[in-house]
């Protein structure tokens, strides 16, 4: 499926598939977002961007493979993004900040094209949101070496592909395995949790009833 920029700028105008797209690409047992955030205690707010761009007339997206830390995400796919400090003036600026400080990115070339719906990590205690991007300009990354352990493009068609939603076991550092947890098979890496829920809702604009 070919889709172009002002066809995602006017699905993003309408009412969002929601949470009921996140729900085919949720671990077992995960619950709704808007559930669990109820609970939830001092949550950090953080966002993300879902950042796309042409290239030999093809719309491509962007990944990021974290690099190894003592942390709950490390070496994740994930799309860019971080926690909102205290001088962004807004979630969106957010995530451009930390597309410029992960992916070396220039503001200069964000153009919004919409929201997705936001999706709590209650492991984690953060909120997200996600925002859509189209850069402008031909991009030219450069790795935040610290918190980046690679960047990667995918042709943006390859969501709709019939065999990339795929089932796997992950093993999470002394917290056991989860099994039969779904993820996007995505350049030969496993896109699981909060960000295949994005994506997949991202996915759902287009096609309806997706799995």
């Amino acid at each position: 499926m070919n889709i172009t920029i002002e066809e995602i700028r006017k699905q993003l105008t309408r009412q969002l598939p929601g949470e009921e797209a996140h729900i085919p690409m949720s671990p077992g047992g995960r619950g709704r977002s808007s559930e669990a955030i109820k609970h939830a205690k001092n949550y950090r707010e953080s966002a993300v961007a879902l950042v796309l761009y042409e290239k030999h007339k093809e719309l491509k997206g962007v990944l990021t493979e974290r690099s190894p830390y003592r942390g709950l995400h490390s070496g994740e796919v994930c799309l860019p993004g971080g926690k909102m400090e205290d001088f962004d003036q807004s979630l969106k600026q957010t995530a451009i900040r930390e597309c410029v400080e992960e992916i070396g990115l220039k503001y200069e070339g964000f153009e919004l094209l919409g929201e997705l719906t936001p999706v709590f990590i209650p492991v984690s205690n953060f909120s997200i949101q996600p925002f859509v991007f189209h850069y402008t300009e031909p991009p030219i990354f450069i790795r935040n070496n610290r918190e980046v352990a690679e960047i990667f493009s995918f042709p943006l068609r390859q969501l709709f592909e019939e065999n990339i939603i795929k089932k796997t076991s992950i093993e999470l550092a002394g917290r056991g395995t989860l099994d039969n947890i779904p993820y996007f098979d995505i350049n030969n890496k496993i896109v699981w949790g909060a960000t295949a829920l994005i994506l997949h809702e991202f996915k759902h604009l287009f096609v309806g009833n997706s799995q």
